[in-house]
């Protein structure tokens, strides 16, 4: 079990306990300046956490400060305000304000105070000793509300978050992956599930014949997403975060440690918004001014939330289609653009030769869509990772004026291969050149749900590359094709089931649209290419029951198929197990 402890600087009031108080935004007090000298009152505070009233426990203790106002001509008794009434508003108003509904007011028989706390006029300040009692497993917040008479002293609250037990064997942190037992990815959308359900997926890689190999299924976790954002007055993309992601990063110790404690690493999704910018058109030219700053606020971030790196997804950028779609600040579609960032991202974040998995901070990961896609038919696939520039110049392929199809090149790719043709730009192509994508990233993930394509596609030297520096043994590891996006959808006669077209094959007579392949042939090619990586998009919330009947997980029977498919012929099990956690409702439920 841990208690985790983290400070929040969030703006609360002592006017807060007036509860005719329509603010919807509460504020800390601050001291007035009058005359240049301070006119303060008593002030109830953690040391070091001044402008803060919230804070996390850790331990038992954790000691206030009651500090006296200037200019105080008497001694001060305070009590704290103890009513069941006082305390229910005020863990509902904290809920409000944290934007999550999991805090529960700790009970009073969790909880130590002094019966009261007195300061004379001399005396700068008092402790106050708050003492916490073996919580039970959960999420709780205590109201400090200290009076003196009928005044209001001073409010603090302590977030107290304890997680739940758990006996796994840790040394599976490091094991190795194999074909039979791949790492396996799970990406969860956050506006609609509950990011800590991924932890509570167990694996008995024996089954019931060792229990004690006990451990979590998932080797990584990927909160789905973070947004690229165009910045109009600073003229430069930017981190922006929703409602639902804030919601998981300003409360990492409730959704984020809990998973790390169990040794899965937690990357953060990144992808465009609609806004004309994304990352094949941040601007190459003179000091790379854009690309340097983006990918320092990534680097910040991941540092600031304790997150585990980082997975782009190049969907939804909308870029611009020709010289006159251009927005102010969004260049076209440039080439180098996603190679300088990945680049400069790996600056700040070195992979270290031999480090250990537990010890990884610094993973970086794409999830194969959009404009880097590997699809060989249609608009998408420019392989531009694929440092073939040389297809490019002569017009081969997708890089034709008209294609086999007869389709005319669009203005956008025409207008990058005008500037790959330019002999001014040689030299930034020689030093496009020498970065080898495949080598900067972690993991590369395919976004096909409709069959596996197979890791040769990304290999160095295969007619078909498009990630340099990615030759095949490197792939095997590195690259996660049996990608199966796991929708679910409730069926009001079959109950909850996969969305057809993303699970199930197409039939000759039309009857089921979905995959062109089966899922065994998807496996299959994993098996055969000795690939050790695999990915899941939208793990989704199940509930326990289902009109009134207890509703077996669905996954459970997935995960089975997917070991057995890879050749794994150990008995494993998958269980869930722990809290199932459904704060946020998936839509296919509401």
């Amino acid at each position: 079990m841990k208690l985790y402890k983290s400070f929040c600087i969030i703006m609360l009031c002592v006017s807060a306990l007036s509860f005719g108080c329509k603010e919807e935004t509460l504020t800390a007090e601050i001291p007035e300046i009058n005359n240049n000298q301070t006119v303060g009152e008593l002030q109830f505070v953690l040391p070091g956490a001044e402008n803060s009233i919230s804070h996390r426990l850790s331990g038992e203790e954790i000691v206030f400060e009651l500090r006296q106002g200037k200019n105080n001509s008497q001694d001060i008794v305070a009590e704290f305000d103890t009513s069941d009434e006082t305390l229910s508003e005020l863990t509902k108003k904290y809920a409000d304000f944290k934007g999550i509904s999991l805090y529960k007011l700790l009970d009073k028989s969790k909880y130590t105070l002094p019966q009261s706390v007195t300061i004379g006029k001399e005396q700068n300040s008092v402790p106050v000793s708050v003492k916490i009692n073996n919580p039970d497993q959960g999420t709780y917040v205590l109201p400090l509300v200290l009076k003196s008479g009928k005044e209001e002293i001073g409010l603090q609250f302590v977030e107290i978050v304890k997680s739940e037990d758990f006996e796994i064997d840790m040394s599976w942190v490091e094991r190795t992956p194999t074909v039979e037992e791949p790492r396996m990815v799970a990406i969860v959308e956050a506006a609609e599930n509950d990011l800590r359900n991924i932890g509570n997926y167990m694996l008995y890689p024996y089954g019931e014949s060792q229990p004690e190999k006990k451990r979590p299924l998932f080797d990584m976790a990927v909160i789905f997403s973070a947004n690229m954002n165009f910045d109009e007055f600073a003229n430069k993309p930017v981190l922006f975060y929703n409602d639902e992601v804030k919601r998981i990063l300003n409360n990492i110790d409730i959704f984020v440690k809990p998973l790390q404690e169990k040794g899965i690493k937690v990357l953060l999704s990144i992808m465009p918004n609609h806004q004309g910018i994304g990352f094949a058109n941040l601007d190459i030219t003179n000091d790379r001014r854009m690309i340097k700053e983006f990918a320092k606020d990534v680097y910040n971030d991941v540092n600031k939330y304790g997150l585990d790196g980082v997975m782009f997804d190049d969907e939804y950028a909308d870029y611009p289609e020709s010289v006159e779609s251009v927005q102010p600040g969004r260049p076209m579609i440039q080439m180098g653009s996603f190679h300088f960032l990945i680049k400069e991202l790996r600056n700040l974040m070195p992979f270290v030769e031999g480090q250990p998995w537990k010890d990884r901070k610094n993973i970086i990961t794409m999830y194969n869509i959009g404009l880097f896609s590997n699809a060989l038919v249609g608009e998408r696939g420019w392989c531009l990772f694929s440092n073939n520039f040389d297809d490019i110049k002569a017009g081969k392929n997708k890089w034709a004026d008209v294609d086999n199809f007869g389709n005319k090149i669009s203005e956008n790719r025409k207008a990058l291969r005008e500037w790959v043709r330019n002999p001014e730009n040689q030299s930034v192509l020689d030093e496009l050149s020498e970065i080898k994508v495949g080598e900067l990233l972690d993991y590369v993930w395919n976004a096909n749900y409709q069959r596996g394509d197979n890791y040769n596609q990304s290999a160095e030297g295969n007619a078909t590359t498009w990630i340099a520096g990615m030759d095949a043994e490197v792939a095997k590891q590195k690259f996660g094709v049996a990608s199966f996006e796991m929708s679910l959808e409730a069926d009001p006669y079959m109950g909850i089931k996969h969305v057809t077209r993303f699970w199930e094959q197409s039939t000759p007579d039309g009857s089921i649209i979905g995959r062109t392949e089966s899922r065994s042939t998807t496996l299959s090619k994993q098996k055969n290419s000795s690939q050790t990586s695999m990915i899941m998009f939208n793990i989704q919330y199940v509930p326990d029951t289902w009109n009134d009947t207890p509703l077996t997980n669905i996954y459970i029977r997935d995960y089975a198929e997917f070991f057995r498919g890879l050749g794994n012929s150990n008995s494993p099990k998958v269980s869930f197990e722990g809290i199932n956690y459904d704060t946020m409702k998936p839509s296919y439920l509401r």
